[in-house]
């Protein structure tokens, strides 16, 4: 039977062998149960849309006078969502051919505990102060965070504009503030990805050069 310390000590290995781009033993588990939680999030976001589609549906009694005005709004928001996703297309072709798209279980930090990712991240961001014998796997995962905050960044402003064409849309007042709603907070994440960037940056110049 295994020691916490032993465990500890294995999956900082598998960390720093990913940090040097070895392939490490745990990598399908991980890849299988992110794959996993993707199809649950998917379903429940697909189940969600038709329940508020179903609640909300507006009345099919509308009048030619409000048909004008309803038709441009159907052109904006359709061109809004067109926009969308061709951003999204071409960012993710982009952060993918580029290498700034980080898939999980290929993450430096994915081996480590919950516990251990969080104390990684605060250590990154300045909030704890660094541990030394650690700071090869630290520099390399905050490398991988900054590429993969850009990489990431296309999927959020297409996102943000599918979101808003969504609002456009919808007829329903409940359904508009909603939308709007999810947008501000896209836009309070981004804020928080761009912080995150820069004390990511300040972190790699700090220490990358006591890494071997």
């Amino acid at each position: 039977m295994t020691t916490p310390s032993l465990d500890s000590a294995a999956r900082w290995a598998a960390a720093e062998d990913l940090a040097r781009g070895e392939t490490d033993e745990g990598l399908p588990k991980r890849r299988n149960r992110l794959i996993g939680q993707i199809a649950v999030l998917l379903t429940a976001s697909w189940l969600t849309g038709i329940v508020l589609a179903l609640v909300f549906l507006p009345d099919g009694g509308s009048t030619r006078a409000d048909a004008g005005p309803r038709s441009g709004q159907l052109i904006a928001q359709f061109a809004i969502l067109v926009l969308g996703l061709l951003v999204g297309i071409v960012g993710f072709v982009w952060a993918k051919r580029s290498g700034h798209y980080v898939t999980r279980w290929r993450a430096v930090a994915s081996p480590l505990s919950r516990q251990e990712r969080k104390s990684v991240r605060r250590q990154i961001t300045g909030k704890d102060a660094p541990n030394h014998d650690r700071l090869f796997v630290l520099v390399a995962a905050a490398k991988q965070s900054r590429r993969a905050v850009l990489g990431v960044a296309p999927l959020y402003a297409a996102l943000l504009l599918i979101t808003v064409s969504t609002a456009i849309g919808a007829n329903a007042l409940f359904l508009t503030i909603l939308e709007l709603g999810v947008s501000v907070l896209f836009v309070v994440a981004a804020m928080q990805m761009v912080i995150y960037y820069r004390r990511m940056g300040t972190f790699i110049d700090r220490f990358q050069g006591s890494t071997p």
